[in-house]
Protein backbone atom coordinates (compact mmCIF):
# COMPACT_ATOMS: atom_id res chain seq x y z
CA UNK A 1 0.00 0.00 0.00
CA UNK A 2 2.88 2.38 0.84
CA UNK A 3 4.61 1.67 -2.52
CA UNK A 4 1.36 2.33 -4.45
CA UNK A 5 0.87 5.73 -2.77
CA UNK A 6 4.41 6.80 -3.60
CA UNK A 7 3.98 5.70 -7.24
CA UNK A 8 0.81 7.82 -7.56
CA UNK A 9 2.63 10.78 -6.10
CA UNK A 10 5.46 10.43 -8.63
CA UNK A 11 2.99 10.18 -11.51
CA UNK A 12 1.26 13.37 -10.35
CA UNK A 13 4.53 15.25 -10.27
CA UNK A 14 5.33 14.07 -13.80
CA UNK A 15 1.90 15.22 -14.97
CA UNK A 16 2.42 18.64 -13.45
CA UNK A 17 5.81 18.92 -15.14
CA UNK A 18 4.43 18.06 -18.66
CA UNK A 19 4.42 20.97 -21.31
CA UNK A 20 1.06 22.68 -22.10
CA UNK A 21 2.02 24.15 -25.47
CA UNK A 22 4.78 24.35 -28.05
CA UNK A 23 6.24 27.72 -29.27
CA UNK A 24 9.40 29.16 -30.65
CA UNK A 25 11.23 28.45 -27.44
CA UNK A 26 10.81 24.76 -27.98
CA UNK A 27 14.49 24.02 -27.40
CA UNK A 28 14.47 25.74 -24.01
CA UNK A 29 11.23 24.09 -23.11
CA UNK A 30 12.58 20.67 -24.16
CA UNK A 31 15.62 21.19 -21.97
CA UNK A 32 13.45 22.22 -19.03
CA UNK A 33 11.13 19.25 -19.74
CA UNK A 34 14.06 16.79 -19.77
CA UNK A 35 15.40 18.21 -16.51
CA UNK A 36 11.96 17.95 -14.93
CA UNK A 37 11.62 14.31 -16.01
CA UNK A 38 15.04 13.50 -14.53
CA UNK A 39 14.10 15.14 -11.25
CA UNK A 40 10.82 13.26 -11.13
CA UNK A 41 12.65 9.98 -11.88
CA UNK A 42 15.16 10.68 -9.12
CA UNK A 43 12.36 11.57 -6.73
CA UNK A 44 10.53 8.30 -7.54
CA UNK A 45 13.70 6.29 -6.96
CA UNK A 46 14.30 8.02 -3.64
CA UNK A 47 10.71 7.52 -2.56
CA UNK A 48 10.92 3.77 -3.48
CA UNK A 49 14.08 3.38 -1.45
CA UNK A 50 12.47 5.22 1.43
CA UNK A 51 9.46 2.89 1.26
CA UNK A 52 11.74 -0.19 1.36
CA UNK A 53 13.57 1.19 4.38
CA UNK A 54 10.31 1.94 6.15
CA UNK A 55 8.94 -1.53 5.39
CA UNK A 56 12.16 -3.29 6.52
CA UNK A 57 12.22 -1.27 9.72
CA UNK A 58 8.61 -2.24 10.43
CA UNK A 59 9.44 -5.92 9.96
CA UNK A 60 12.42 -5.65 12.29
CA UNK A 61 10.30 -3.92 14.91
CA UNK A 62 7.64 -6.67 14.72
CA UNK A 63 10.31 -9.40 14.90
CA UNK A 64 11.96 -7.75 17.89
CA UNK A 65 8.60 -7.47 19.62
CA UNK A 66 7.94 -11.19 19.02
CA UNK A 67 11.33 -12.21 20.39
CA UNK A 68 10.88 -9.93 23.36
CA UNK A 69 7.50 -11.49 24.10
CA UNK A 70 9.00 -15.01 23.94
CA UNK A 71 11.82 -13.98 26.26
CA UNK A 72 9.37 -12.46 28.73
CA UNK A 73 7.20 -15.60 28.69
CA UNK A 74 10.26 -17.84 29.22
CA UNK A 75 11.41 -15.69 32.12
CA UNK A 76 7.95 -15.96 33.66
CA UNK A 77 7.97 -19.78 33.27
CA UNK A 78 11.47 -20.02 34.78
CA UNK A 79 10.43 -17.75 37.62
CA UNK A 80 7.39 -19.92 38.34
CA UNK A 81 9.51 -23.09 38.26
CA UNK A 82 12.10 -21.58 40.59
CA UNK A 83 9.37 -20.48 42.96
CA UNK A 84 7.99 -24.03 43.04
CA UNK A 85 11.46 -25.42 43.78
CA UNK A 86 11.89 -22.81 46.45
CA UNK A 87 8.52 -23.70 47.95
CA UNK A 88 9.45 -27.38 48.04
CA UNK A 89 12.80 -26.53 49.52
CA UNK A 90 11.22 -24.34 52.19
CA UNK A 91 8.74 -27.10 52.95
CA UNK A 92 11.61 -29.56 53.37
CA UNK A 93 13.45 -27.10 55.61
CA UNK A 94 10.57 -26.68 58.05
CA UNK A 95 11.61 -27.46 61.63
CA UNK A 96 10.99 -31.19 62.35
CA UNK A 97 7.72 -31.99 64.06
CA UNK A 98 8.56 -33.82 67.31
CA UNK A 99 5.31 -35.76 67.12
CA UNK A 100 6.09 -36.95 63.60
CA UNK A 101 9.63 -37.99 64.54
CA UNK A 102 8.29 -39.78 67.59
CA UNK A 103 5.77 -41.62 65.43
CA UNK A 104 8.51 -42.73 63.04
CA UNK A 105 10.58 -44.18 65.88
CA UNK A 106 7.57 -45.85 67.53
CA UNK A 107 6.29 -47.54 64.38
CA UNK A 108 9.80 -48.57 63.31
CA UNK A 109 10.36 -50.30 66.64
CA UNK A 110 6.97 -52.02 66.36
CA UNK A 111 7.87 -53.33 62.90
CA UNK A 112 11.19 -54.62 64.17
CA UNK A 113 9.53 -56.51 67.02
CA UNK A 114 6.81 -57.86 64.77
CA UNK A 115 9.33 -59.59 62.55
CA UNK A 116 10.44 -61.97 65.30
CA UNK A 117 6.85 -62.85 66.13
CA UNK A 118 6.06 -63.51 62.47
CA UNK A 119 9.04 -65.83 62.11
CA UNK A 120 7.95 -67.83 65.15
CA UNK A 121 4.36 -68.01 63.89
CA UNK A 122 5.46 -70.17 60.93
CA UNK A 123 6.48 -73.05 63.20
CA UNK A 124 4.09 -76.01 63.56
CA UNK A 125 1.15 -74.94 65.70
CA UNK A 126 1.85 -71.23 65.13
CA UNK A 127 -0.78 -68.72 64.03
CA UNK A 128 0.57 -68.72 60.45
CA UNK A 129 1.30 -72.43 60.18
CA UNK A 130 -2.05 -73.19 58.55
CA UNK A 131 -2.40 -72.37 54.85
CA UNK A 132 -5.69 -70.75 53.83
CA UNK A 133 -5.21 -70.34 50.07
CA UNK A 134 -3.21 -73.43 49.07
CA UNK A 135 -5.24 -76.14 50.78
CA UNK A 136 -3.43 -79.09 49.24
CA UNK A 137 -0.11 -77.66 50.37
CA UNK A 138 -1.53 -77.19 53.88
CA UNK A 139 -2.20 -80.92 54.12
CA UNK A 140 1.44 -81.55 53.25
CA UNK A 141 3.02 -78.95 55.54
CA UNK A 142 0.85 -79.76 58.55
CA UNK A 143 0.86 -83.54 58.21
CA UNK A 144 0.77 -85.37 61.59
CA UNK A 145 4.11 -85.77 63.31
CA UNK A 146 3.84 -89.58 63.19
CA UNK A 147 3.03 -89.67 59.48
CA UNK A 148 5.34 -92.07 57.73
CA UNK A 149 7.54 -91.20 54.75
CA UNK A 150 5.06 -92.81 52.35
CA UNK A 151 2.14 -90.67 53.55
CA UNK A 152 4.29 -87.55 53.55
CA UNK A 153 5.49 -88.23 50.01
CA UNK A 154 1.90 -88.68 48.83
CA UNK A 155 0.83 -85.35 50.36
CA UNK A 156 3.88 -83.60 48.85
CA UNK A 157 3.00 -84.83 45.34
CA UNK A 158 -0.66 -83.96 45.84
CA UNK A 159 0.33 -80.40 46.80
CA UNK A 160 2.54 -80.06 43.74
CA UNK A 161 -0.06 -81.55 41.41
CA UNK A 162 -2.76 -79.14 42.58
CA UNK A 163 -0.91 -75.81 42.90
CA UNK A 164 2.61 -75.91 41.44
CA UNK A 165 2.67 -78.04 38.29
CA UNK A 166 4.35 -76.12 35.43
CA UNK A 167 3.59 -76.07 31.72
CA UNK A 168 6.10 -78.75 30.74
CA UNK A 169 4.90 -81.09 33.45
CA UNK A 170 1.30 -80.53 32.39
CA UNK A 171 2.19 -81.51 28.82
CA UNK A 172 3.95 -84.67 29.99
CA UNK A 173 1.90 -85.76 33.00
CA UNK A 174 -1.36 -83.81 32.73
CA UNK A 175 -4.32 -85.63 34.27
CA UNK A 176 -2.18 -87.94 36.44
CA UNK A 177 -1.62 -87.97 40.20
CA UNK A 178 1.68 -86.11 39.86
CA UNK A 179 0.23 -83.26 37.76
CA UNK A 180 -3.46 -82.55 37.30
CA UNK A 181 -3.02 -79.34 35.30
CA UNK A 182 -0.88 -76.20 35.22
CA UNK A 183 -0.97 -74.62 38.68
CA UNK A 184 -1.47 -70.97 39.65
CA UNK A 185 2.17 -70.71 40.80
CA UNK A 186 4.11 -73.01 38.46
CA UNK A 187 7.21 -74.55 40.02
CA UNK A 188 7.06 -72.29 43.09
CA UNK A 189 7.50 -75.20 45.53
CA UNK A 190 10.93 -75.97 44.05
CA UNK A 191 12.41 -72.54 43.16
CA UNK A 192 14.71 -70.45 45.34
CA UNK A 193 13.17 -67.23 44.02
CA UNK A 194 9.93 -68.18 45.80
CA UNK A 195 11.63 -67.31 49.09
CA UNK A 196 13.93 -64.55 47.86
CA UNK A 197 11.80 -62.62 45.35
CA UNK A 198 8.28 -64.02 45.58
CA UNK A 199 6.48 -66.81 43.74
CA UNK A 200 5.42 -65.80 40.23
CA UNK A 201 2.36 -66.73 38.21
CA UNK A 202 4.23 -66.17 34.94
CA UNK A 203 7.93 -66.12 34.03
CA UNK A 204 9.14 -62.53 33.93
CA UNK A 205 6.79 -61.17 36.60
CA UNK A 206 8.56 -58.52 38.73
CA UNK A 207 10.33 -59.41 41.96
CA UNK A 208 8.68 -58.43 45.21
CA UNK A 209 9.90 -57.71 48.73
CA UNK A 210 6.36 -57.58 50.13
CA UNK A 211 4.62 -60.92 49.59
CA UNK A 212 0.93 -61.55 49.00
CA UNK A 213 -0.88 -64.25 50.98
CA UNK A 214 -0.35 -66.81 48.20
CA UNK A 215 3.33 -65.94 47.89
CA UNK A 216 3.76 -66.41 51.65
CA UNK A 217 2.14 -69.85 51.55
CA UNK A 218 4.18 -70.87 48.51
CA UNK A 219 7.34 -69.91 50.42
CA UNK A 220 6.19 -72.00 53.40
CA UNK A 221 5.79 -74.96 51.05
CA UNK A 222 9.29 -74.41 49.65
CA UNK A 223 10.76 -74.34 53.16
CA UNK A 224 9.09 -77.65 53.97
CA UNK A 225 10.30 -79.18 50.70
CA UNK A 226 13.90 -78.03 51.05
CA UNK A 227 14.44 -78.76 54.74
CA UNK A 228 12.37 -81.76 55.79
CA UNK A 229 10.47 -83.46 52.96
CA UNK A 230 10.51 -86.98 54.44
CA UNK A 231 10.50 -86.93 58.27
CA UNK A 232 11.34 -89.91 60.46
CA UNK A 233 8.68 -92.45 61.33
CA UNK A 234 6.70 -92.03 64.53
CA UNK A 235 6.75 -94.61 67.36
CA UNK A 236 3.85 -96.08 69.25
CA UNK A 237 3.97 -96.31 73.05
CA UNK A 238 5.09 -99.92 73.09
CA UNK A 239 7.98 -99.17 70.75
CA UNK A 240 8.93 -96.05 72.71
CA UNK A 241 9.43 -98.11 75.89
CA UNK A 242 12.06 -100.36 74.34
CA UNK A 243 15.80 -99.72 74.40
CA UNK A 244 15.92 -99.58 70.60
CA UNK A 245 12.97 -97.20 70.61
CA UNK A 246 14.73 -94.83 73.00
CA UNK A 247 17.89 -94.82 70.88
CA UNK A 248 15.85 -94.27 67.74
CA UNK A 249 13.98 -91.34 69.31
CA UNK A 250 17.25 -89.80 70.51
CA UNK A 251 18.59 -89.85 66.96
CA UNK A 252 15.32 -88.36 65.69
CA UNK A 253 15.55 -85.48 68.20
CA UNK A 254 19.17 -84.78 67.23
CA UNK A 255 18.23 -84.72 63.57
CA UNK A 256 15.27 -82.43 64.25
CA UNK A 257 17.47 -79.96 66.15
CA UNK A 258 20.01 -79.82 63.34
CA UNK A 259 17.29 -79.38 60.73
CA UNK A 260 15.71 -76.51 62.64
CA UNK A 261 18.82 -74.36 62.19
CA UNK A 262 18.26 -74.47 58.44
CA UNK A 263 14.52 -73.89 58.80
CA UNK A 264 14.99 -70.94 61.14
CA UNK A 265 17.17 -69.10 58.65
CA UNK A 266 14.51 -69.56 55.96
CA UNK A 267 11.67 -68.61 58.31
CA UNK A 268 13.49 -65.40 59.20
CA UNK A 269 13.97 -64.58 55.52
CA UNK A 270 10.27 -65.12 54.88
CA UNK A 271 9.28 -63.03 57.92
CA UNK A 272 11.22 -60.06 56.51
CA UNK A 273 8.99 -60.23 53.43
CA UNK A 274 5.63 -60.42 55.20
CA UNK A 275 3.68 -57.13 55.36
CA UNK A 276 3.41 -55.70 58.87
CA UNK A 277 0.32 -53.72 60.00
CA UNK A 278 2.53 -50.97 61.45
CA UNK A 279 4.08 -50.43 58.02
CA UNK A 280 1.35 -48.18 56.65
CA UNK A 281 1.43 -45.91 59.71
CA UNK A 282 5.22 -45.73 59.55
CA UNK A 283 5.19 -44.73 55.87
CA UNK A 284 2.55 -42.07 56.61
CA UNK A 285 4.84 -40.59 59.28
CA UNK A 286 7.91 -40.70 57.01
CA UNK A 287 6.15 -38.95 54.11
CA UNK A 288 4.50 -36.23 56.21
CA UNK A 289 6.05 -32.91 55.17
CA UNK A 290 8.57 -34.70 52.94
CA UNK A 291 7.61 -34.30 49.25
CA UNK A 292 10.40 -36.45 47.81
CA UNK A 293 9.59 -39.36 50.15
CA UNK A 294 5.89 -39.05 49.37
CA UNK A 295 6.62 -39.06 45.64
CA UNK A 296 8.69 -42.26 45.93
CA UNK A 297 6.33 -44.23 48.18
CA UNK A 298 3.45 -43.34 45.83
CA UNK A 299 5.15 -45.64 43.28
CA UNK A 300 4.55 -48.72 45.47
CA UNK A 301 1.08 -49.99 44.49
CA UNK A 302 1.04 -52.76 47.10
CA UNK A 303 1.34 -50.19 49.90
CA UNK A 304 -2.43 -49.59 49.75
CA UNK A 305 -3.30 -53.30 49.59
CA UNK A 306 -0.84 -55.67 51.28
CA UNK A 307 1.05 -52.91 53.08
CA UNK A 308 4.83 -53.07 53.36
CA UNK A 309 7.31 -55.54 54.81
CA UNK A 310 10.44 -54.92 56.84
CA UNK A 311 12.73 -55.72 53.89
CA UNK A 312 10.69 -53.63 51.46
CA UNK A 313 10.78 -50.68 53.87
CA UNK A 314 14.56 -50.92 54.15
CA UNK A 315 14.91 -51.01 50.39
CA UNK A 316 12.53 -48.05 49.99
CA UNK A 317 14.40 -45.92 52.55
CA UNK A 318 17.58 -46.38 50.53
CA UNK A 319 15.92 -46.08 47.12
CA UNK A 320 13.98 -42.89 47.91
CA UNK A 321 17.33 -41.19 48.34
CA UNK A 322 19.82 -42.88 46.05
CA UNK A 323 17.37 -43.67 43.23
CA UNK A 324 15.00 -40.71 43.56
CA UNK A 325 15.72 -37.50 41.52
CA UNK A 326 13.33 -35.46 43.67
CA UNK A 327 15.53 -36.09 46.72
CA UNK A 328 18.46 -34.50 44.86
CA UNK A 329 16.26 -31.46 44.13
CA UNK A 330 15.32 -31.20 47.80
CA UNK A 331 18.93 -31.48 48.93
CA UNK A 332 20.12 -28.84 46.47
CA UNK A 333 17.53 -26.39 47.78
CA UNK A 334 17.84 -27.30 51.46
CA UNK A 335 19.51 -25.20 54.11
CA UNK A 336 22.65 -26.42 55.91
CA UNK A 337 20.51 -27.27 58.94
CA UNK A 338 18.16 -29.42 56.82
CA UNK A 339 21.10 -31.21 55.18
CA UNK A 340 22.65 -31.92 58.59
CA UNK A 341 19.32 -33.25 59.84
CA UNK A 342 19.03 -35.58 56.83
CA UNK A 343 22.57 -36.81 57.43
CA UNK A 344 21.65 -37.62 61.03
CA UNK A 345 18.63 -39.63 59.86
CA UNK A 346 20.78 -41.53 57.37
CA UNK A 347 23.37 -42.32 60.05
CA UNK A 348 20.63 -43.69 62.30
CA UNK A 349 19.35 -45.82 59.41
CA UNK A 350 22.88 -47.07 58.80
CA UNK A 351 23.22 -48.08 62.47
CA UNK A 352 20.00 -50.06 62.20
CA UNK A 353 21.32 -51.84 59.11
CA UNK A 354 24.60 -52.63 60.84
CA UNK A 355 22.82 -54.11 63.84
CA UNK A 356 20.72 -56.34 61.60
CA UNK A 357 23.86 -57.34 59.72
CA UNK A 358 25.43 -58.36 63.04
CA UNK A 359 22.48 -60.65 63.75
CA UNK A 360 22.76 -62.10 60.26
CA UNK A 361 26.48 -62.76 60.76
CA UNK A 362 25.68 -64.52 64.02
CA UNK A 363 23.23 -66.86 62.29
CA UNK A 364 25.76 -67.61 59.58
CA UNK A 365 28.40 -68.47 62.16
CA UNK A 366 26.01 -70.84 63.91
CA UNK A 367 25.18 -72.59 60.65
CA UNK A 368 28.86 -72.87 59.78
CA UNK A 369 29.45 -74.36 63.21
CA UNK A 370 26.76 -76.96 62.58
CA UNK A 371 28.34 -77.83 59.25
CA UNK A 372 31.76 -78.18 60.87
CA UNK A 373 30.29 -80.40 63.58
CA UNK A 374 28.58 -82.64 61.02
CA UNK A 375 31.79 -83.01 59.01
CA UNK A 376 33.72 -83.82 62.18
CA UNK A 377 31.28 -86.55 63.13
CA UNK A 378 31.48 -88.02 59.65
CA UNK A 379 35.27 -88.11 59.92
CA UNK A 380 35.78 -89.01 63.57
CA UNK A 381 32.71 -91.16 64.28
CA UNK A 382 33.86 -94.30 62.44
CA UNK A 383 37.40 -93.95 63.82
CA UNK A 384 36.16 -93.65 67.41
CA UNK A 385 33.83 -96.62 66.96
CA UNK A 386 36.68 -98.77 65.59
CA UNK A 387 38.98 -97.77 68.45
CA UNK A 388 36.25 -98.53 70.98
CA UNK A 389 35.78 -102.02 69.53
CA UNK A 390 39.51 -102.67 69.92
CA UNK A 391 39.33 -101.63 73.56
CA UNK A 392 36.43 -104.00 74.19
CA UNK A 393 38.23 -106.82 72.37
CA UNK A 394 41.24 -106.63 74.71
CA UNK A 395 39.15 -107.15 77.82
Amino acid sequence: MKKLSLSILAAALMAMAAPVRADCCSGIIAAIWGAAQWEVAQLGTSLGKLAGVVEGSAKMIIQNQTESTKAINQQAADREKNMELYRLGQQYQLPPDPCTLGAIATHAEAMNRAQGAISSSFQPGGSRSRLQNLKAADAYINAPADAGPEARAASLVASHSKHFCDVEEAKKYGGTRVCQTTGELPGADAKAETLLAGAKGRPGDPDSYTFTARQIEAAQTLIANSSDPLPVRGLNKAEANTRAGVEYYALALAGKAKMDFSQQAMRDALARRVPVPEGKALVAAITKGNPSAAAYYARLPHLKTEGISQLDLQDAEVARRYRNPQWLVDMSAASPAAVAREQAFMMALLLDFQQKQQLSNERQEILLGQIAAALTRMDMGPKLEAAYRQVRAQQ
